[in-house]
């Protein structure tokens, strides 16, 4: 079972947050769940967890580049989503659907608008799926040793592993995949990708953004249910901290 909760954010004053926005979604939580603030303090690989960067009211995700500041405007409403399996952190969560917290010099009224329960991953079928990268998206192949790289590129195989790596620690059925036969039946067919750098913690960390349509032509069940996973969950390393965020959608294609 998924719970996909959405809260409402606003400021009482102009207020200059970190670069990566997700620093506040993540403080937000840690003030309304206990059992969320144990969670990211643990070492446990592939959290059962994903918390978003905040957006404006049009949907744009507040994102730093370039040395730029990001601030949050006096009474404007933002809002972030959190996805979790976790039974005490949504319970938590609806206990406290509306508090004030002071943090930066600000103080924030947070609301919980929506819980949703997943009970079952959608299986939207289709031929190609347009996989919408929403924030920088840090993918990283198995470790060679001490060496250690990310990806700049989404390949099929990688981005799905990295999918299935989380599913499988996470739900209760388990997802095979062979290495050799995604490399033939998930293939990108169009792309517009781009290398990014956003600052988190002080440090500079690089990933991609943008968008890739992939054809499916064999796995067909497994490869949309961790596509739709992914909408929930998120894709690469550091999706519990607001990195890897996507939008699978299918679509139609014409060659």
């Amino acid at each position: 079972m998924i719970y996909l909760a959405i809260f409402k954010v606003s400021a009482d004053r102009d207020t200059i947050i970190p670069p990566f926005s997700s620093k506040l979604s993540r403080s937000i939580l840690a003030h309304i769940s206990s059992s969320y603030a144990k969670v990211m303090e643990s070492r446990q690989p592939f959290k059962p967890i994903r918390v978003t960067v905040l957006k404006d009211s049009k949907g744009f995700p507040l994102i730093a580049f370039n040395g730029r500041k990001t601030i949050l405007r006096a009474n404007e409403i933002y809002s972030f989503s959190f996805s979790t399996t976790s039974n005490d952190i949504a319970n938590d969560l609806i206990r406290r659907d509306m508090i004030d917290i002071k943090i930066w010099n600000s103080t924030f009224t947070i609301e919980l608008t929506s819980l949703k329960i997943v009970e079952e991953i959608e299986y939207i079928d289709s031929d190609f799926y347009r996989v919408n990268f929403i924030t920088p998206t840090l993918l990283q192949p198995p470790k060679f040793g001490k060496m250690n790289r990310f990806l700049l590129f989404p390949y099929a195989h990688f981005f799905l592993l990295s999918i299935a790596r989380h599913w499988n620690a996470n739900m209760k059925t388990k997802i095979k995949l062979s290495s050799l036969k995604t490399l033939y039946y998930f293939k990108e067919i169009d792309h517009r990708i781009w290398p990014v750098t956003t600052i988190y913690d002080g440090h500079p960390i690089r990933g991609f953004w943008g968008w890739v349509l992939y054809k499916i032509e064999g796995e067909r069940e497994n490869i949309i249910r961790l596509l739709n996973y992914a909408n929930y969950f998120g894709a690469g390393k550091s999706r519990s901290i607001g990195f890897g965020e996507i939008e699978a959608l299918p679509t139609g294609f014409l060659a």
